[in-house]
């Protein structure tokens, strides 16, 4: 947009105090036209996008219900299936609408990924799949390591974060996540737990064998994984526990290039 267009739409006023659109101008009617159709457009794809939210209306209304963590809301949902004959388990581990970006995971991943402890015990004891895989390869559990949640308090009027409930992650272990898996990239719970610097689980994964300098596709590390999230502890438990430091990415990052930008998780090795 040049100066001379600003100068030619914004015109002042008769008392000079204001300044106001000049809807005479031709490169205005210009501008407005254009604006006109970028608007349309953007109205006409918020509308195929919530079209696409009602391609299965019941489906994503059990969504909501699982985000909120409205147990009260979620169970009449699940009840209606079974009334209908549906098989409940089928009915609950559809994943998302497709189209959305939520990379097809289903109300498993989903609680976890909101940290609704309650709804994830109810949907598992409806049946769901525990390891169930979303397109990426992530599992319930996988996203609840690597998720933290951010609530508004309106009497502060200020956001805070939250830490990752260790209590969701021992949950699903007890009701038989796959510590083990992998997504398909080839991250490991020791990448995720790793970047979210969550010291007990990684000690405790670590002395349940899992590799230390496990490598994804890309040669990424869990030290890798620590240093870009900035945590300084847990760089310094993965080599007091067998982590390479000398390790480098398949691109040549080594944990120094890593660390730029977190300075405090340059140990000394």
């Amino acid at each position: 947009m040049s100066r001379n267009f600003l100068i030619d739409s914004f015109q002042s006023t008769k008392d000079g105090s204001k300044c106001g659109i000049n809807p005479m101008s031709k490169k205005s009617k210009t501008f407005w036209n254009k604006l006109f159709v970028i608007l349309a457009m953007a109205l006409l794809t918020w509308e195929l996008r919530a079209d696409s939210f009602e391609l299965n209306g019941e489906y994503t209304d059990l969504f909501k219900a699982v985000r909120r963590g409205k147990l009260e809301e979620l169970e009449p949902l699940v009840e209606s299936f079974i009334a209908q004959g549906k098989n409940i388990s089928d009915a609950l581990n559809e994943p998302y609408p497709s189209g959305l970006r939520t990379h097809k995971q289903n109300l498993l991943h989903e609680a976890c990924k909101w940290d609704r402890l309650e709804i994830i015990e109810y949907l598992i004891s409806k049946g769901l799949d525990v390891n169930a895989k979303d397109e990426l390869g992530l599992t319930p559990l996988m996203i609840a390591v690597s998720t933290k949640h951010r609530y508004y308090n309106k009497d502060s009027n200020s956001v805070t974060t939250s830490s990752i409930s260790s209590e969701k992650i021992r949950y699903l272990l007890l009701k038989g996540a796959d510590p083990l898996a992998k997504s398909k990239s080839g991250m490991t719970l020791l990448h995720y737990a790793a970047y979210r610097g969550l010291d007990w689980f990684v000690e405790d994964l670590i002395a349940a064998k899992m590799d230390p300098n496990a490598s994804d596709q890309n040669g990424w590390t869990p030290l890798h994984s620590a240093t870009s999230g900035g945590h300084k502890n847990t760089v310094e438990i993965l080599i007091r526990k067998g982590g390479n430091p000398k390790v480098k990415s398949e691109k040549g990052y080594t944990l120094i290039h890593i660390a730029a930008g977190h300075t405090a998780t340059v140990v000394p090795i």
